[in-house]
């Protein structure tokens, strides 16, 4: 996992070794997977996937817009 702060934008990435992209699935209510795609979605302002160095797997990304006068950011 890296986290990186720049141009008051959080990014978060994750990255493994599977080729497979994510895809937003609906998850159903005894499904023990499934819904962190979709938080992600919901949560950040932009995400996304690119590949990792030396071609093996993924990053999957976020980013999040922080607020620049110390209040909150408007929904």
């Amino acid at each position: 996992m890296r986290f990186a702060l720049y141009d008051n934008t959080l990014r978060i990435e994750v990255a493994d070794a599977c080729d497979a992209l994510p895809k937003p699935r609906p998850a159903g209510a005894d499904d023990e997977d499934g819904r962190g795609l979709t938080l992600m979605i919901a949560l950040s302002d932009r995400w996304g996937t690119c590949p990792r160095a030396h071609g093996i797997g993924k990053t999957v990304w976020a980013e999040l817009k922080l607020p620049t006068d110390g209040q909150p950011p408007a929904p």
